[in-house]
């Protein structure tokens, strides 16, 4: 005999706004999540502003 499906996950509400702090979603996580990556902006695109330096 096959063991019953167990229940499915709690369906996220779409009308309830999205937490700023992912740790928001997972309260019972055992250690904190790492810091959100940083978004690249227009004025601060992010990378080597120098470019690849030319080979010798």
């Amino acid at each position: 005999m096959v063991a019953p499906l167990p229940e499915p996950e709690p369906v996220l509400d779409p009308s309830q706004p999205v937490p700023d702090d992912p740790a928001e979603l997972l309260p019972d996580a055992a250690e904190p999540l790492p810091p959100a990556p940083i978004e690249a902006t227009p004025d601060d695109p992010g990378g080597d502003p120098g470019g690849v330096p030319e080979p010798a």
